[in-house]
């Protein structure tokens, strides 16, 4: 037992919450540091405890799940990005990924790592999902947080223009569907979509995207015209 505390130990990161946040899972309770407060963590949440937030001031342990970049509308989101309570989060299992062949590379934000592909040019949503499948991936699905904050940090910090993102509506009118199949939640669908989106404004806007070129310094998704031509994030997944 001890040496399975000890190869987690070695996969923990500590940050704080202006880089990555968690979501609670559970109480609070007293811990002496901030490697009891982990290792009990794991002892009460075995299969979800993937992050911690410690307050050393008060000696605070506070359960999270995976921890993921900060996200605007996650009001729920702990800690606040302006407290200086440190949260450490452990890192997932890395997907397999040829970086040798040039089309895709390793993608990290706060221990979710995934395998992209980055378009150096726009293209039409089917044209950009076809070019992903061609290359035996797809266009990101983003359905959790921390995959979530993954496309909105590379789509951000190294493509910075409007992004598809897998998901639509095309086969029924307000019911989004990402690439995968997997119809969006309630939950997520709170999270990710700018405030007042999506709008369907011109009745014929049904596919997702990051509007970053035509809404700078803007979080959340909007619901564009799938003719537009945006860049796009393909993953390599399975």
């Amino acid at each position: 037992m001890r040496g399975s505390y000890q190869l987690r130990e070695s996969h923990l990161k500590q940050t704080t919450g202006s880089e990555c946040q968690t979501l609670q899972i559970g109480e609070p309770w007293l811990s002496s540091s901030l490697l009891s407060c982990y290792v009990k963590c794991a002892l009460l949440y075995p299969h979800t405890c993937q992050s911690i937030v410690y307050d050393t001031d008060n000696q605070v342990c506070t359960p999270g799940s995976v921890a993921f970049g900060p996200l605007e509308n996650v009001n729920t989101a702990i800690p606040d990005k302006e407290s200086r309570d440190k949260i450490v989060y452990a890192m997932q299992p890395i997907p397999p990924c040829d970086i040798n062949s040039g089309n895709f590379s390793l993608y990290s934000v706060c221990g979710t790592t995934l395998c992209l592909h980055l378009s150096t040019s726009g293209e039409e949503y089917q044209v950009a999902a076809s070019r992903c499948k061609n290359m035996k991936s797809r266009l990101f699905v983003g359905k959790t947080l921390p995959r979530f904050s993954v496309f909105w940090h590379v789509s951000l910090n190294f493509l910075n223009t409007n992004t598809w993102i897998g998901l639509t509506d095309l086969e029924v009118e307000g019911r989004f569907v990402w690439d995968d199949g997997e119809q969006l939640s309630d939950e997520m669908a709170q999270w990710i979509w700018r405030t007042g989106y999506p709008d369907n404004s011109f009745e014929n806007e049904h596919c997702g995207e990051a509007r970053l070129k035509n809404w700078p310094g803007v979080y959340g998704l909007n619901d564009a015209n799938c003719i537009d031509h945006d860049f796009y994030i393909c993953e390599l997944f399975g």
